[in-house]
């Protein structure tokens, strides 16, 4: 297999996660690090034996020779950063989202189209075993037709230092967590058609590394889809989830039975599936996927350059990322003025099979 040379920009808490599986790939090999603190670039640098450190991406991408950009900056940075790896014919992986808006991210859908690259997004969970066993139960019929489906993650909310951008415009739960249940049940159900929602903000300050904020995103929301067929899926998510049971976060319900995936879409736990009539008690749940398994969140940028070595179609696309992207900008939209709003784009689905 020949290596991929891949660069990273954004050198904060997210990235301490993304290189060492990147670096673990026998199809990656890691030229550059960029980060506008250059110390932490540097840091990096001679922590995972990376030759060059920038401060500045332009310098990067004119300096170095390299095919994958990965994208972990902060969500403000992500189109102009993508936008500029494009335009210098590069292939790029962002963290999620793409870009904070619809027609920025389709721009830049069409501008790898135009140099011929790829632009793919996180999340990354549909090439997870556990999304392939979910798929494999709904394809072979075994709970008959679906036509409702469940997402819920939630949590407290971030604290850390530099984590006031996620309450922020252009951040939120939404696009922090609700983004992996769009992506699972999008990438199950198929592409949606539209989506009505409720949105606001419960905790109007919050206390970042000792100092009070003002809240101007989302922090509580929830959502419902159609994905046409009389197919609706429900969709909850926030900052305002002191607790949650994680013995289920997804959930289908067919015609002939039921499944359910534990953990989170980020660290998925077993699927299990009812069969049987549930109204007699005559049926049963049976474990189709356990854990433990090799799929990690931090793992769609290594995933990608290992398709771009092999020369093989990833099943992850920027179309799917655009599309949900859409949907929670349609959501927030829906949430303001109480109406219902049309989606418009659309993705290849269903998803082309996983290259073993």
């Amino acid at each position: 297999m020949r290596k991929v040379r891949v660069a990273v920009v954004g050198c904060g808490n997210v990235s301490e996660k993304y290189l060492p599986h990147l670096q673990q790939s026998p199809a990656v090999e890691l030229v550059a690090v960029c980060d506008p603190l250059y110390e932490r670039a540097q840091r990096h640098a001679r922590t995972y034996s990376i030759e060059h450190a920038f401060q500045d991406i332009d310098q990067l991408l004119v300096e170095v020779d390299f095919e994958l950009l990965v994208n972990l900056t902060p969500m403000p940075l992500h189109a102009p950063f993508n936008r500029k790896a494009l335009e210098a014919g590069r292939n790029v992986w962002c963290e999620k989202p793409i870009a904070a808006d619809l027609k920025e991210a389709q721009a830049l859908l069409a501008l790898a189209q135009q140099h011929g690259v790829g632009l793919w997004g996180a999340p990354s969970g549909p090439i997870s075993p556990v999304f392939q066993s979910m798929e494999q139960v709904l394809s072979s019929g075994a709970i008959g037709n679906v036509y409702v489906a469940h997402g819920i993650f939630g949590w407290s909310g971030p604290s850390w230092p530099g984590s006031a951008w996620f309450y922020q415009k252009g951040g939120g739960s939404l696009f922090d967590l609700g983004v992996y249940s769009l992506t699972m049940l999008t990438g199950l159900l198929g592409p949606a058609q539209s989506v009505v929602a409720m949105a606001g903000i419960a905790v109007r300050e919050r206390v970042i590394a000792g100092e009070t904020i003002a809240v101007e995103a989302d922090d509580n929301v929830a959502l419902i889809l159609d994905h046409g067929n009389t197919a609706y899926s429900v969709t909850q998510t926030g900052f305002v989830y002191g607790t949650q049971r994680n013995d289920w976060t997804i959930q289908l319900i067919g015609t002939e039975g039921a499944m359910t995936m534990a953990g989170y879409a980020w660290d998925p736990g077993e699927v299990r599936v009812y069969q049987g009539d549930h109204m007699s008690n005559t049926g049963r749940w049976e474990t189709v996927q356990q854990e433990p398994q090799e799929y990690v969140w931090q793992g769609g940028a290594t995933y990608i350059a290992e398709c771009l070595a092999k020369e093989v179609q990833p099943r992850l696309s920027g179309a799917h990322a655009v599309h949900v992207l859409e949907v929670m900008l349609a959501a927030l939209q829906s949430a303001q003025t109480g109406q219902r709003v049309q989606i418009t784009s659309t993705f290849p689905w269903p998803l082309p099979a996983l290259e073993q």
